[in-house]
């Protein structure tokens, strides 16, 4: 549609619930697909990311945007999620009037990257595809292909991820090219997030800085529990 190709977002709604009535109402769930690295109109984001942080709602923590009611006098904002009225920060305040705007208040910026300086660099980009196999061939070789092409437009420092699902869920390993290597969860059981951690690895301690000290016990260098690697 017009309205994802200029945000990249596409809704599964077209009104918010203005209750938890109206919420539990709702055929479908309340959700977004958002296109990341989508290259967007000029005219629908700001040129360059914004270098500071977001202005959040004092209830919920949503974000300043173009749906906001603003208080030019009172220089109070409403947010459109919990309608919370919030007060702008003395550094907006001070300049902010009806043509004056902040860049996330600009009525055609529905997207507005941040570059967060209180944050610290976490590294490269993570991508993580996951995919249904429970489609037809034909499908699942255009599907093929697409992530082909997704791949070549990604950052060189990217990590990326692959998880396929059908019968049971799959976490495939990229780095070896001699065999697949995947790690095997049963479609049909409920796994708790710290046991998913665990199968994977993810949740183990951080080895010591001086593992021959004395007195430091040494991990077992046997091999994984059944179930936790799947070749």
């Amino acid at each position: 549609t017009a309205s994802e190709e200029m945000s990249g977002t596409r809704l599964s709604f077209h009104c918010w619930p203005s209750s938890r009535l109206e919420a539990t109402r709702c055929v479908a769930p309340i959700g977004a697909l958002y296109t990341p690295l989508k290259k967007l109109p000029p005219t629908c984001a700001p040129p360059t990311a914004l270098p500071y942080d977001p202005i959040r709602c004092s209830s919920c923590h949503a974000v300043l945007n173009p749906y906001c009611q603003v208080d030019f006098r009172s220089k109070l904002w409403v947010c459109p999620f919990c309608l919370t009225r919030n007060h702008f920060p003395p550094h907006y305040a001070e300049n902010i009037t009806e043509t004056n705007l902040p860049a996330e208040l600009i009525p055609q910026y529905g997207t507005c990257e941040y570059e967060l300086p209180t944050v610290p660099p976490s590294g490269p980009p993570c991508f993580l595809f996951v995919v249904d196999t429970c489609v037809h061939a034909e499908e699942l070789a255009e599907l093929a292909d697409s992530i082909q092409q997704a791949l070549n437009l990604l950052p060189e420092d990217s990590l990326v991820g692959l998880i396929t699902y059908g019968t049971n869920v799959q976490v495939h390993e990229l780095g070896f090219e001699a065999c697949p290597k995947a790690y095997v969860f049963r479609g049909n059981r409920e796994y708790a997030p710290g046991r998913v951690g665990e199968l994977l690895g993810c949740n183990q301690p951080a080895p010591p800085a001086n593992p021959g000290a004395p007195g430091q016990q040494q991990p077992p260098s046997g091999p994984m529990g059944p179930g936790q690697e799947v070749l």
